[in-house]
């Protein structure tokens, strides 16, 4: 991990922060559909910096950095937003949110008090950023193709979206306590 140079996956993670205005000025101006396009490459760019970063055995340091901080920029972003806009409520918001600052604010704690270490995600924090992101793709989706079916998938992906929130930090708070790995 000691390369200088950007890697193809480092170089789709900086775009993916390029993405988080473009999104959310889009989303601000009621451009929906347009604001689903980019938040659709986003996501899709996501997976694919990952998945190119392991397969070319590419992965570096400003990408294990990046990747997680363009994830939660993203999703705050998203979050907000939506939440200003009154797609999605506020109490969903503040759980997610509160969620993300609880977990930076346990892993650089560690940090400070132990050195660094590696955090990596459990399944269930996996699955928790799934159903964020998934949560928000169908709330920018209902925005544009607005039905009363898409509403009803929104109201089922946002308690969805809270279970395993919960789940996962309970889960991280007893796995860190006990010192256990979470993957």
């Amino acid at each position: 991990m000691a390369s200088r140079t950007l890697t193809v996956a480092d170089q789709i993670t900086i775009l993916r922060l390029v993405f988080i205005p473009v999104f959310a000025i889009l989303e601000i101006e009621r451009k929906f559909g347009w604001a689903l396009a980019i938040l659709s490459i986003a996501i899709i760019s996501d997976a694919l910096d990952g998945i190119l970063a392991r397969l070319l055995q590419q992965e570096s340091a400003v990408g294990v950095a990046l990747d997680p901080i363009a994830d939660k920029l993203l999703m705050a972003t998203a979050y907000l937003i939506l939440a200003f806009r009154a797609a999605l409520p506020w109490w969903i918001t503040i759980v997610v949110l509160s969620r993300d600052a609880g977990l930076i604010i346990t892993a650089l704690l560690i940090t400070l008090i132990s050195g660094y270490r590696k955090f990596r995600p459990s399944l269930l924090g996996k699955i928790s950023t799934f159903f964020q992101m998934a949560t928000i793709f169908v709330t920018v989706y209902s925005q544009a193709h607005a039905s009363f079916t898409t509403h009803f998938v929104v109201r089922v992906a946002v308690y969805f979206t809270l279970a395993f929130t919960i789940a996962s930090s309970v889960h991280y708070l007893i796995t860190q306590r006990t010192g256990q790995r979470t993957t």
